[in-house]
């Protein structure tokens, strides 16, 4: 009876197969455990898989940050132009009404914040509103063309009397305003002030 023959072939394992009669049988059963091996659960002994590493969530953070100090957007410009983009500004407003104040320190977000959709519930945070508008004229003239102008007024009219006696000019913008009828009808020197500045 001839003897198997042994050939020695270096596959991508290193390893050595025979031609013998029913190696391939062998070959075929061993590669079916391992294929079962790794669907299975992983285990802690497991050397082909490795150690099992489980997966944790990270730490959630306790730090919650502090509000803007008023100072900090006093000094800082950016900061100031940041918050007079801010949509929720009315509700900060609400709760510290220096932030207008530290806002209004520039003429650039002061011109922004007179642009803003909700200066109506600004000014009513902070009633000094309109006279810290109307210190910058590009914010004056901005302040004029927004629709909420007559409730700002109207809780400072001190503002638009500087403003008219600095501009007159101003007055004749402020008779286009689509609210006009009511700004008279809430503050009456209004209208006494337009005319003899016209």
């Amino acid at each position: 009876m001839a003897e198997p023959t042994v050939c020695r072939q270096q596959g991508n394992s290193g390893a050595e197969f025979s031609k013998a009669p029913g190696s391939k049988m062998v070959a075929l059963a061993m590669a079916a455990a391992v294929v079962l091996a790794g669907a299975g659960p992983a285990s802690a002994d497991d050397p082909l898989r490795g150690p099992v590493i489980e997966k944790q969530a990270p730490p959630e953070s306790k730090h919650v940050p502090d509000a803007i100090p008023p100072e900090k957007i006093k000094t800082d410009i950016f900061v100031a132009y940041g918050l007079a983009k801010a949509p929720w500004l009315d509700k900060a407003a609400a709760a510290d009404p220096s932030i207008v104040e530290a806002i209004c320190q520039f003429p650039g977000p002061a011109k922004l914040l007179a642009r803003h959709r909700h200066l109506a519930e600004i000014a009513e945070a902070d009633h000094y509103l309109c006279r810290r508008l109307t210190r910058w004229k590009g914010a004056t003239g901005v302040l004029i063309r927004n629709r909420h102008a007559d409730q700002v007024i109207r809780l400072d009219p001190e503002g638009i009397y500087r403003a008219i006696d600095r501009d007159p000019g101003v007055a004749s913008a402020l008779t286009k305003h689509i609210m006009f009828n009511q700004m008279i009808v809430d503050t009456p020197d209004l209208g006494r002030v337009i005319a003899e500045h016209i």
